[in-house]
C-alpha cells in the first residue's frame, strides 16, 4: 500500500483521541473499568458507566464526554455513530508517603497516578431492530414439528406427570442408627478441619 492511499485512508476514517493526565487513582483499578467499555458505542458506555459504582466512573464520564464534543465540532461526526476503538490507562507519577510504624520506623504508601488515552472511531451502526423482530418471530418447535397423528396431548401429559408420594417413599433409603450417628461425626470432623485450615 503506497503512502498517498494510506493517507486517503486516514483521511475517510478519522479517529477523535481525548486524554486525561494524572488522575489520582491506580491504573489497576481504572483498567477494571475500562476494560468494561472497550468496543462499546460511546452514548452506551456512558450508559454503563452511570450504574458502575467505582471511582474511576465519573473521571471516564469526563473523558468520553470530552472525546465526542471533539468529535462533533472538529469532525462534524454523529455522536451515534461513534465507537470505542481503543482505550488505554498508563501509569503516571507516583506519590511517596509515609506511614509511622513501631521503633521510630517509617513505612512508605505510594500512591499512583493514571494517564488515560481514548480514541474514537465513526462506524456504521447494523439495523438491529430488523434482527431483533426476525428473532421474535421465529416460529416455535411445536409449530415446526407437530405431533404424531397417533399421539394425542393427554397421553404426553399421563407419560410427563410426577411420581406420587409412595413412589417416592419406596425409592428413598433408610439407614441405621450407626451410619446416622457416623455421618454425624464425619460432619463435626470436616466443619473442624475447614475452620482450622487443615
Amino acid at each position: 500500500m503506497t503512502k498517498a492511499s494510506a493517507n486517503t485512508i486516514q483521511s475517510t476514517f478519522p479517529e477523535v483521541r481525548a486524554s486525561a493526565r494524572h488522575l489520582h487513582i491506580a491504573p489497576r483499578k481504572m483498567r477494571l473499568v475500562t476494560n468494561l467499555v472497550k468496543g462499546m458505542n460511546a452514548l452506551d458506555a456512558m450508559t454503563q458507566l452511570q450504574h458502575t459504582e467505582k471511582k474511576a466512573s465519573p473521571m471516564l464520564i469526563k473523558l468520553i464526554q470530552s472525546a465526542i464534543a471533539n468529535a462533533k465540532n472538529n469532525f462534524s461526526m454523529d455522536p451515534q455513530q461513534l465507537f470505542i476503538k481503543s482505550i488505554t490507562a498508563d501509569q503516571g507519577k507516583v506519590m511517596k508517603r509515609y506511614f509511622p510504624r513501631a521503633r521510630g520506623s517509617a513505612f512508605e504508601i505510594k500512591r499512583k497516578m493514571s494517564h488515560i488515552n481514548i480514541v474514537l472511531e465513526e462506524r456504521k451502526q447494523a439495523k438491529a431492530s430488523k434482527v431483533k423482530a426476525s428473532f421474535l418471530n421465529r416460529p416455535k418447535e411445536e409449530e415446526v414439528n407437530p405431533p404424531a397423528g397417533g399421539e394425542n396431548v393427554d397421553q404426553k401429559a399421563a407419560v410427563t406427570e410426577k411420581p406420587t408420594s409412595e413412589e417416592k417413599k419406596k425409592s428413598q433409603v433408610f439407614r441405621t442408627d450407626e451410619q446416622v450417628k457416623m455421618n454425624k461425626v464425619a460432619n463435626k470432623r470436616r466443619l473442624f478441619n475447614r475452620k482450622t485450615g487443615e
